[in-house]
Order: structure tokens, then sequence, then C-alpha cells
């Protein structure tokens, strides 16, 4: 080593006593022999011989030491940088940069790492105009762990491809140096003339700086991929999350930055150490993010305070209980106030302001919260609750602002998809507010109700109409207790549906749609509260002569009058009256379900004289159709006529569902028996002989005109299908005779055929009870009908959807019309459906087969003693016995599919049961060559026999079934078939 006499200690003569002196540097010594210390090692630093010093300390053991090394050539550059050339100074940076990717490769802490890249940061200080892209220049010499040329670096690598190669600690390095770059050029006057060069030059590295910051994006998320919770994944990562953190500070990188870390917060919040989230926390309640909050809520949307706000909301969301159980906190209050200001944004949510809907999961999340905290401990023990209960309140608020609907002026502009997402946008407060019900209460509720009380006397509409779009989103979650009645009462017994209706207030249409709704959705509240009806279902029956209402309004009708029709019997003229004025330009909807809510009053009625001529003011509507459908018809009018013939049977089918006995009433027999001759041979006859000749009239010609028109059919059955449950009789009980003669209509290729068969099924189990009376004219004729499409079809596949109706009706005349089944003429249409349903049972679809099953579950249970053809039913089970083993052991034996095998186990342990000969059937079945599965031997096939007899068609038979089933198919099928 070089002497100098000045020194007050002796220069070290060599390198081990230079390590030793700066080993000493960590040693507990007095302050004066540090200080001496220092003074000696800081001029070894900046002797002639210090670059040399600098090499030789980096290769030390001892991490000190090498920390010592960079520092030096820190040191040294600081010093002496205007001593090298050109050469030089590219000689000095190979060396630095080789040291980088040397100590990179053997594994070297971060404490000497950092300190080389400050070291490399003061060479880019010095000598900017030589180092243009240095961050390129480093990651490239990371990637290849070697020095790379400044031009090979710049012209043969880009950052994507780069980029890929790193690893996490070289991505680590990379970032240090990144970070520490824009720190130390930031601290440097950007307006000066002298300094604006360095500004200029790493400007040229920001693509590189923010591919970077996506590399470590790319590596937390892989991290979590990889090592799950593991945090020897994460480490290397985690001590960087602060540097990215910080680099919310530098303009050219605050995008990039605030995307990696919104991006962490919302896939991976486990990630952020709590050192980490208290960094980002108080940079999120400086002064700078105040300002662009501030700028956010006046309705500046520059993508980079977007940005900002939604990091601020996944913030939010990945911190929730903390904000929630700590908000007397300086810096939660300040987040709070942020959040709710993202609220009160200029504009129009989704057209003009976006921050507001992206805020809607941070809320749902603080609900969530509150819920699960408020429902597990008792809430005296949250003393959090109150003030997290009143950011929720106001939270709500200023959402109820922001879900009034512009006027036209403001949504002229607005394209699809802005309409779409402010559609969404109110759904999602809906929801919002039906999830807060449980921890607001009925205060929410009587909230919105002063609010549309206060917009309804200063007709402010707007506001009205999102005060009850509010309270129609609650609907589902408010209980029926007092104070909900109370605040229900303060709106609905105001003036509103006065106002809504006077003809000087104009009164946007989507105000009053909302109300219709309310009423609607709130029909049980009315039912407690019948004061109100009247005025409610007048504004109702005035906003059908809107089109754009009357859907709604027609839907609330028939809800109300259904739901209290007792209390509206008074009403009846008033209704009628109103209805006659909108009813020539209704639709048929609209029709259908204002004359069934009708209808449903008139059955509350206590006379039938007083039933009968409010059914006659209902039918002169019905009549106008009708008439109209004819007309049409008769001038070629095809599809006009299909349109009034529809609406004809579809209002016959609402009122005939209207006067329908409600469920919960119970039946007076005595009643019922008195009403009988007033409807059938009295004064109600003449009506309940017209609806049936309007049936008539429309269902004929039409189907003439247009045969394949299956809504007709299912119209007309719906007329039927009303009389059907009715167990007194009335207007639509029509007799089986007519009945009969509708259903005798129908052919192959009726379209919706099924559903007449469906209703000819329905009519014959109305008349199977014991109290009621047979039928057996009506249902031998239907069955003949039925035989018909049986032998058109020939094979269940042709059709199975009609094969499954014909077989459901056969099956329906079991067990009371047995003897007419079993004397059916000619006898070979008896074998036809005998055969028929044993070819359901063997076919691939589901639906004749499981009809099929319960045919013959049916037919094998009845007590052949207690029929009067009991020879021809013994004989016929003889007969028959062994093809139906043969179809159930097909199913069973593999070809069946599982689904099905509950509903073949039916008849199977019927048959045995009840049959003596079901042993020899299903032995001789099993052992049939076409038996379909080779996997069960013989003697498995006993065994299951044996097991199957012992039984005796009890429960466990259908396991049994079950795992013979899988057996023949294959264990494979266990869980897949």
């Amino acid at each position: 080593m070089v002497d100098v006499d000045f020194q007050s200690q002796p220069i070290p003569s060599s390198l081990a006593e230079v390590e030793l002196l700066v080993g000493r540097l960590y040693s507990p010594l007095s302050p004066s022999q540090v200080a001496q210390d220092q003074e000696t090692l800081q001029w070894l630093q900046r002797s002639p011989d210090g670059w040399q010093l600098a090499d030789a300390l980096l290769q030390s053991p001892d991490d000190k030491v090498r920390f010592f090394g960079a520092l030096t050539f820190t040191v040294k550059l600081n010093s002496d940088w205007e001593t090298l050339d050109a050469a030089a100074a590219q000689s000095l940076l190979q060396r630095l940069l080789s040291w980088l990717a040397h100590l990179i490769r053997k594994a070297e802490g971060s404490l000497v790492v950092k300190k080389l890249c400050s070291t490399l940061v003061v060479y880019f200080i010095r000598f900017s105009s030589q180092w243009l892209r240095c961050l390129r220049h480093v990651l490239s010499c990371l990637v290849e762990e070697r020095f790379v040329a400044a031009d090979e670096a710049t012209l043969a690598a880009n950052h994507s491809s780069l980029l890929p190669q790193l690893t996490a600690t070289q991505a680590a390095t990379a970032l240090y140096f990144s970070s520490a770059l824009v720190e130390e050029v930031g601290k440097t006057d950007a307006n000066s003339i002298k300094h604006q060069h360095f500004h200029d030059k790493v400007a040229q590295n920001v693509d590189d700086a923010v591919s970077l910051m996506r590399c470590f994006q790319a590596w937390v998320s892989y991290s979590h991929r990889a090592f799950l919770d593991a945090a020897p994944g994460l480490g290397p990562l985690t001590q960087l999350t602060q540097l990215v953190i910080g680099c919310l500070g530098e303009e050219a990188l605050f995008e990039s930055t605030v995307e990696v870390l919104t991006d962490i917060l919302i896939n991976y919040g486990m990630f952020l150490r709590p050192e980490d989230s208290q960094v980002l926390r108080s940079f999120l309640v400086s002064e700078q993010a105040r300002e662009r909050i501030d700028r956010l809520k006046s309705g500046d949307n520059d993508f980079d305070l977007i940005m900002f706000g939604r990091l601020l909301l996944a913030f939010a969301d990945a911190r929730v209980q903390d904000l929630a159980r700590e908000p007397e906190r300086s810096d939660c209050q300040r987040i709070m106030q942020m959040l709710h200001d993202l609220l009160r944004g200029e504009g129009y949510a989704v057209a003009d302001d976006e921050m507001c809907v992206a805020a809607v999961e941070f809320w749902t999340s603080y609900v969530e919260f509150m819920t699960d905290a408020l429902f597990d401990p008792p809430p005296d023990k949250l003393p959090w609750s109150p003030l997290a209960r009143e950011h929720l309140v106001r939270a709500i608020e200023e959402y109820w602002a922001k879900i009034r609907i512009p006027g036209p002026q403001n949504t002229a502009s607005w394209d699809q998809e802005v309409r779409r997402g402010f559609k969404e946008f109110r759904k999602d407060i809906g929801d919002l507010l039906q999830s807060s019900y449980p921890i607001l209460g009925v205060q929410i509720l009587q909230t919105f109700g002063n609010l549309a009380i206060k917009s309804l006397e200063s007709q402010c509409w707007q506001d009205l109409e999102a005060a009850v779009y509010c309270i129609n989103a609650l609907s589902d979650a408010i209980s029926e207790g007092q104070a909900e009645d109370e605040a229900l009462s303060g709106l609905f017994g105001s003036n509103l549906f006065v106002a809504l209706s006077a003809p000087g207030n104009d009164v946007p249409e989507r105000t009053r749609q909302s109300v219709v709704h309310a009423l609607g959705d709130y029909a049980t509240f009315f039912e407690r509260h019948i004061v109100f009806l009247p005025a409610a279902l007048n504004f109702l029956f005035h906003s059908l002569a809107s089109a754009s209402l009357a859907a709604n309004a027609s839907r609330s009708v028939f809800s109300l009058c259904s739901s209290c029709r007792k209390a509206l019997t008074s009403e009846l003229p008033a209704f009628l009256l109103q209805y006659g004025q909108v009813d020539r330009t209704a639709d048929t909807m609209v029709k259908e379900r204002v004359l069934g809510g009708v209808a449903s009053i008139v059955q509350a009625l206590d006379r039938d004289e007083e039933k009968l001529k409010f059914l006659h003011q209902l039918l002169e509507f019905v009549r106008r159709d009708v008439s109209a459908c004819l007309l049409s018809l008769s001038e070629g009018l095809v599809r006009v006529a299909e349109e009034k013939g529809l609406s004809a049977l579809r209002s016959l089918a609402s009122i005939g569902k209207g006067l329908q006995e409600p469920d919960d009433v119970l039946i007076d027999l005595e009643a019922g028996a008195a009403a009988k001759p007033f409807w059938q041979d009295g004064p109600g006859a003449d009506a309940r002989a017209e609806i049936w000749r309007m049936v008539e009239m429309v269902y004929d010609q039409m189907l003439d005109a247009l045969p394949s028109d299956g809504d007709l059919v299912e119209a007309a059955c719906s007329i039927f299908k009303a009389g059907f449950t009715e167990t007194a009789p009335g207007p639509f009980l029509f007799g089986p005779e007519i009945t009969t003669t509708f259903l005798l209509k129908s052919k192959v290729d009726t379209p919706r055929l099924g559903l007449l068969l469906a209703a000819a099924g329905s009519l014959v189990s109305s008349h199977s009870t014991d109290s009621s009376s047979r039928i057996d004219g009506q249902a031998s004729a239907l069955l003949k009908h039925v035989t018909s499409f049986v032998h058109q079809l020939g094979d269940p596949r042709n059709d199975p959807e009609i094969a499954h109706s014909c077989i459901d009706f056969v099956a329906r005349l079991l067990p009371r019309y047995v003897d007419i089944l079993l004397t059916l003429q000619p006898p070979h249409t008896l074998e036809a459906i005998f055969a028929f349903t044993l070819k359901s049972l063997t076919s691939q679809d589901p639906l004749p087969k499981r009809s099929a099953a319960q045919f013959w579950a049916s037919l094998l249970m009845i007590d052949v003693r207690s029929v009067s053809a009991s020879s021809n039913m013994s004989e016929l089970l003889d007969r028959l016995g062994p093809p139906l083993a043969e179809a159930l052991i097909f199913n069973i034996g593999g070809n069946g599919s599982r689904s099905d095998l509950d509903a073949i186990a039916e008849p199977l342990k019927k048959m045995i049961f009840k049959h003596a000969g079901s042993r020899a059937w299903l032995e001789a079945a099993l052992a049939q060559p076409s038996f379909s599965s080779a996997k069960v031997n013989e003697t498995e096939k006993r065994l299951f026999l044996q097991r199957l007899m012992s039984l005796r068609g009890a429960r466990p038979t259908n396991s049994l079934i079950r795992d013979f089933w899988l057996m023949c198919r294959g264990t494979e099928f266990a869980y897949t078939s």
C-alpha cells in the first residue's frame, strides 16, 4: 500500500489488514477509534489505488467487506470521475456490470447488490451521454450473466425478448437499479438547463421500466401459482414491493405502477406484507392522492385518474375489515371520505362517471363483512358498528342520487352499450340495498319513503322514481312488521296516485313504471291495508291506456285483484268501466291479465246471481274478439283473425282461472250442491253454453285455416283445464260430453297433440274417485281414439312425445276403468296397445319408457277378483308376463340407462309381489340367449334372482337392481352413467 506520513495511525499494508479495518467498523469501539478507522478507510478509497481496492474487496468472502468494495466504487466515482476519459469510463462500466452479473450469479445478498446498483446510478449521472439505454443494458447483462457490450445489448435485444428470461432475483436487481435511477435523477431540477439532459436521457428508458414493472407483476402471479402460501417462493419479490410503491411518485411510471399494484391487490392480496400496506396507505392519504380524487369528483376522467381510483378501490376492498373496524383512525377516515367522494362525481353513471360503478364491488364487500360480523358476536360487543352503519347509509343515499334516470336530452347520445350498462348499474344498486337491509333494518325503508314523499311534494319526478326504485328493491327483504307498514303507509297513503294521474302533471313514464312495479311488489301490504287498494287499482287501470305501462300495470292488476278479491267486490263496476275504455286497444296479454284479475273478484261474490251478472260483462269483451276473428277470417285476413282468436281463447282461459276457488279457501260441499242446478240447468247454464260455443267456433274455423297453429290448441286446452280442478259446478266446468266432443276433434297430426291427450287424461282422472260419477261412454270413446293414434304411430320411436301421452292416458284409466280397457273391441286393438307399451319399455326414449313402466305397475296391482272381466285379466297376465319380464330384464341387464332403473323397478316389484308365475318368467328372461351382458355368469344371475324373489318387492329391491345393472355394464359405469 502507499505510505503517507500524515496519518494518525499506520496505513494497512495488505488486503487482509484493510478487511480487518472494515470489520472493526461493526465492532463495539470508542467513537474516537471508529472515527479514526473511517478516516483511514476513506483515504484508501480516494487514493489512486482505490479502483483496484474496490475490485479486491468485492472478492472477499465477507459480505460486509464486499459492501465496502461496492461503496469504494461509488466514492471513487464521485471524487475522480473527471479524470476518466471515454475509454476509461467505458472500461469502468464493464467492470461494474461484470461484478453485478457475477454477484447475482453467486446469489449475493440484497445489501451488496443494492449498493452496486446505486454505484451504477452514480455512473449514469456522471456519464449519461455515454450510457443512453442504461436499463436495457443492465437487463442484458443480467440475463446473459456476463458483461454484454452496449451496442450489442441495444441492437440485438429488446425488452420483449429479455424480460421473459429474467429470474426473480434478476428482476429484483433490475427493479433496484430502475427505482434508484429515477429517485436520484428526480432530485435534480427538471426545469434547470444544467440538469435537463439527465431527464431527457432517463426518458429513453421509460418503455423498459414499464415492461420491467409488468415483469414484476408476472413474477408475483407466477409465485402464487407455483408456491401458493409458501413464503420461500415469494421472499425475493416481497422485498421489492416498497420500491414498486415508491414508483407511484414518478410521473412516467405512475400508470404502470398503479396497474401492477391494483392487480396484486385484487388477485394476490396476501402478497403484501403489513409494512407494504402501510406504505401504500400513506400514499393513498397523501395530498397528491387527495388532489387526484378531487379531480375525479369534478368530472376529470383522465386515464391516470381512473387508474388511481381503481387502485384506491382495490386497496379498500383488500382492507375492508380495517376500514370497518377502525373508523376513528385518521387514515381510515381519509380513505372512507375519498370512497364517498368517488360516489359524488359529476355526470351520470356509466356514461360520464365510471368510478361510482366500480365502487359497487367495494360497498358490497363492506356489507358482507358487516353482515358476518354483526350476526356472529352480540352487536353490543362491536363498538365500531354505529359508525360503519353511518358510512353505509351515506353511501346508499349517494347511490340514490346516481341511479336517477336522466332526461331524453341527456340520453340522446347514449349508445346501446351505455344504456345497457346504466340498467345493470341500477340492478347492482338494488342488490346492494337488499343485502344491506339485514344490517340497517327499517331505517333504510323509512329513508327512501321520506325521500319519495319529499320528491312528490316538490314534483321532482326523477328523484321520486329513484326513491320508489329503491323501495321496490327492498320488497323481498323487508319483514311485515308495524314499522315497515307505517313507512309504506306514508307513501301509499299520500296523494301519490292522484298526482301521477293528474293530466296537468308532466310525469315521466319511467316514474309511473316504477310506481306500477311497486304496487305489484307490495301486494301483501295491500292485503293487510285494504284502505289503500281502490286508489292504487284506479291508478293501475288508468295506466293501462299507456302502451309502455300496460304490460306491468296489467300484471299488478292481476296480482292485487287475485290476492285482495274479497275487499274489492264493491269496486267491480268501476273497474269494468275503466277497463272498457282501453279494451279495444289493449294487446292479448293485457286483456288476459286484467280479465283474469277482475274475474277473481267476481269469484269472491257471495251469490251466483251476482257472479252471473258480472260474468256476462266480462264475456262481452270476449265476444268482441270472437266477432272480429270471424269477420277477419271471412275477409281473408288470416293473421288478424289468428290474433283476435287467440286473444278470445286466452281471455276465456284467464277468466276461468280467475273464477277458480283460491287454494286456501275451505270447500263448502253443501254450497257446491246448491250451485249445481244454477250452472247446469238454471240461469248460469246459458253462460256456460255460450263459452263453449265461442270456443268451438274459434277453434274449428281457425284450425281449418291454420292447421299447424299450436297456440290455438294450447289456448283451448287451457280453458278446459280451468274447469278440471273445480269441485263445485261453475261456468267452466263443462260436462264430460262436451269435453269429449272437443277432444275427439284431434288427429295424429294436430299440433301439440300431447296437450289434448293430457286434457283427456285429466278428464278421466277427475272422474276416477269413488265420489265422482262414472263416464264409461266417454272413456271408451277416448280410448278408441287414442288407440287409433297408437296404430298410426306403429313404433314409439316415431314420435316419443305422442307415444308417452298415449300410454299416459291409458294408464289413467286404471284401476276404475280397467273393464273398458280389457273389453276393447276388436280384440287386436287391445293387443296393439300392450305391444306398444312393451316396445316402449325397450326403447331408448325415457318418456315413453317411464309411462309404460307406470302403466304396467298400475295394471299388475289390480286385483283380478275385482275385475268383471277377470278371466280376460288372468289370461292376459299369463300370456304377457313372459314378454314383460323379458323387457324389464332387458333394461336391468345393462341396456337401460341408470336414471330409468327406479321407474323399471316398480312394475318388477309389483310382478313379484302379486303374481306367482313371476319367478319362472324372470328366470326364462335371464336365460335367454339374447341376454345382453356377457359380464355376468349363470351363477351371478341365479343369485340375483334368488335375492330378488326373497325381497318380494320391498324397498331394497331398487338397490339390488342397481348393483346388478352395474355388474352387467361393468363397474366403470358406476359414476358415469
